[in-house]
């Protein structure tokens, strides 16, 4: 296989990728219901819009997700200089995952007060974070040679633990959210705003060390 036809199928991938993220993202908004209203006035429809601002805020958490991974998808793409048929499957496995966020976002959204509702949630990211890493865990394998980070330990490591740490901290939500009680029902929700500062504590310590 020529190195012109193999960085062709990779753009292919990589485009391929790019539209299912954005179908996903853009599919969220399709949960956001217009209200109805008997009386048209301002006041009327400014209340009923404000009772929908857990489906706004749904939104946004699910957008903020998906953007995350989108990210680090499409910047390690950019280290992929080869593939085979496990790389493909693999990244569809991630993608199988990410075109589930619209559903499990608009199941928070609507019964986010219910924890098997939450549960479904953090479940799905938790396997987009796994299943990146095991992509880029096979892909940026030294043995392999299909990335041009396989001399940077470090990197590798750094995009390593960044999948794994999203899939961990929305294991534990998940693992919260069994436990029928006021402190387990609080304590699922709050691991969420876990996720981007452990991102970043990754990102500096790879940085320090780099």
């Amino acid at each position: 296989m020529s190195k012109t036809h193999t960085q062709f199928q990779l753009e292919r991938m990589a485009l391929f990728s790019d539209a299912v993220f954005a179908i996903a993202i853009t599919l969220l908004v399709i949960e956001i219901k217009v209200p109805d209203i008997t009386i048209y006035g301002n006041e009327d429809l400014w209340e009923a819009v404000r009772e929908r601002w857990y489906e706004f805020f749904g939104v946004a958490l699910s957008f903020a997700v998906i953007g995350q991974f989108w990210t680090v998808h499409h910047r390690m793409f950019g280290h992929i200089t080869g593939y085979n048929n496990t790389v493909l499957w693999l990244n569809l496995h991630v993608l199988f995952w990410i075109i589930l966020m619209p559903f499990s976002s608009g199941l928070n959204s609507k019964y986010g007060n219910l924890n098997s509702a939450w549960s479904v949630y953090c479940f799905n990211i938790s396997m987009i974070g796994l299943s990146m890493y095991f992509l880029w865990k096979y892909a940026f394998n030294p043995k392999r040679g299909f990335s041009d980070i396989t001399g940077n330990p470090v990197l590798r490591k750094r995009v390593l633990s960044r999948s794994l740490i999203m899939a961990l901290i929305f294991l534990s939500g998940l693992l919260l959210a069994q436990f029928e009680s006021t402190f387990a029902s609080i304590a699922c929700r709050a691991v969420f705003f876990l996720a981007f500062p452990a991102i970043a504590i990754i990102n500096r310590r790879y940085t320090v060390k780099h």
